[in-house]
């Protein structure tokens, strides 16, 4: 019998919170309106649209989808610079920094991470043990070369020199923070990923990948990019919510048959940032 209990979180419970946070703007909303009560300045402010949907998106979701923090980080950020003052930026931009540091160390029970733990406590369940004794160390004979010999340099291949690395795991996590990401994925089982920009910029290319079904990539980013490089065959479905930003499919249109049983389906944020969808 298995000791390994899930703890599943019921997906009606995330809704009817945000179905909750949006009850309350609109009351604050209506009451500001009839001047009934008295509401700080700043709560009307910019920043609030990034805190509120960032409160939207993560009740949504049990708070488990990265896009909530990133959103609410920023709002409290920018809040904060307006309500105190320039001399802000000194100790608010820093600690912003900070935070999302610490928030990437410590994300550790992300469903990637938990994914690849499944895979890995599964695979070794069922490895019988070996009490075998490991075997002797083998005797390793050198021969000194003569001094006329001539010496055999292993030179680099050029072919291994270029920027794009070939990824041949079913799971994809990127993080992309103030610089830029290129894969090629490889598995011929991919499962979808996770990508996050933060000032930066991804390119995948799936063109050596295939898929079976309907795979979710996640993407989140703020002022950065993702181009995304599929099959011309692979049918793409878009979910994105975007701020100031807007997902664009280059792929050519009517010239390859579209397989509906290979879905890739792109969700998360995107924040003063751009995604590229295109096919060679």
């Amino acid at each position: 019998m298995s000791n390994n209990i899930e703890y599943k979180k019921d997906p009606k419970n995330g809704k009817a919170i945000a179905g909750g946070i949006i009850l309350i703007v609109g009351i604050v909303l209506l009451f500001h309106q009839l001047d009934l009560f008295f509401f700080p300045s700043w709560l009307f402010s910019w920043p609030m649209w990034l805190i509120l949907p960032g409160l939207y998106i993560g009740a949504k979701s049990n708070f488990q989808k990265p896009a909530w923090f990133i959103l609410v980080l920023l709002g409290v950020a920018f809040l904060a610079d307006e309500a105190i003052g320039n001399d802000a930026d000194k100790l608010i931009w820093p600690g912003v920094f900070i935070a999302f540091g610490i928030w990437m160390i410590l994300r550790r029970n992300n469903k990637l991470d938990q994914a690849k733990w499944n895979k890995f406590e599964h695979g070794f369940k069922k490895q019988p043990v070996d009490f075998t004794p490991p075997p002797a160390e083998p005797v390793v004979d050198y021969k000194v070369k003569n001094e006329g010999e001539p010496v055999v340099i292993n030179e680099p291949v050029a072919g291994n020199t270029h920027t794009h690395h070939p990824y041949n795991d079913d799971l994809l996590d990127v993080v992309a923070v103030f610089g830029g990401v290129d894969r090629i994925i490889m598995s011929k089982s991919f499962k979808g990923g996770e990508i996050v920009n933060i000032f930066g910029g991804t390119e995948i290319d799936f063109t050596k990948a295939d898929i079976q079904g309907q795979v979710i990539v996640e993407i989140t980013q703020v002022f950065g990019g993702t181009k995304l490089i599929v099959p011309p065959h692979w049918h793409v479905i878009s979910d994105m919510s975007s701020i100031f930003a807007g997902v664009d499919d280059k792929r050519m249109r009517h010239t390859t048959t579209i397989n509906n049983e290979k879905v890739l389906v792109i969700k998360g944020v995107s924040i003063f940032a751009g995604i590229d969808i295109r096919s060679y």
